[in-house]
């Protein structure tokens, strides 16, 4: 298991290399402690699992993950937090993240989360969990809204129109029932959409309903 670290705090790095160094199967390839670099390290090492922190001062954390995910769709990450913070918890599920623990865990159920999650295994700690929980149970798993968010975290932002449109696009609604749905007229509907292809820079109809899909498929939640 080739293992990169991305964190600000020399230290807790040192600590968990350290750990690992003990343990069967795991190498850390490479560190990095901030975007600009983890995105070099992540190019030239190709790891398996990416542990992140995801408070680092002056980096986007969920951008670093969604780019890294957009390069290598088969590498594993596992966000490590200092606190339970709601918000960007879910941010970091949506952008692809394949666990959220807490820094505050011990190594043996450190090393317990990374190996989970090279077997295709979603993992969270504790309070990551009841946030997550909390979440669906509040939202109702509303997919209009997991979509806006998916796609935030790729930079793009759709007007709540566009979006509406967008998200019965990826229901397989016809232009015709969207315009009835929506009290719009086709044409204006026709207009949204072709609006949506510039944004995407596709004209196939077929192509973004897929990647909209896979969007909000991407991290089933159970």
């Amino acid at each position: 298991m080739r293992i990169m670290l991305v964190d600000d705090e020399q230290l807790f790095m040192d600590g968990v290399e350290a750990l690992l160094i003990q343990e069967e199967g795991m190498q850390v390839v490479t560190t990095a402690t901030n975007g600009k670099s983890a995105i070099l390290q992540f190019k030239a090492y190709q790891p398996d699992l990416v542990l992140i922190d995801i408070h680092m001062p002056h980096t986007d954390a969920i951008k670093l993950i969604v780019h890294m995910k957009e390069s290598a769709a088969n590498v594993k990450i596992l966000v490590l937090t200092s606190f339970a913070d709601e918000d960007l918890i879910v941010a970091a599920i949506y952008a692809g993240a394949d666990g959220v623990v807490l820094k505050k865990l011990n190594g043996e159920h450190l090393i317990a989360c990374m190996r989970s999650v090279m077997q295709d295994e979603v993992v969270f700690s504790g309070e990551a969990a009841q946030i997550l929980a909390k979440r669906i149970l509040e939202r109702k798993l509303d997919r209009r809204e997991l979509l806006d968010e998916a796609l935030k975290n790729r930079g793009v932002y759709l007007s709540n129109r566009e979006l509406d449109i967008a998200y019965l696009l990826t229901e397989g609604v016809s232009n015709k029932d969207i315009a009835n749905r929506l009290f719009l007229s086709e044409g204006t509907v026709k207009n949204y959409i072709s609006s949506i292809y510039q944004t995407f820079q596709t004209n196939n109809r077929k192509q973004l309903i897929t990647y909209f899909k896979e969007l909000l498929e991407k991290k089933p939640i159970s």
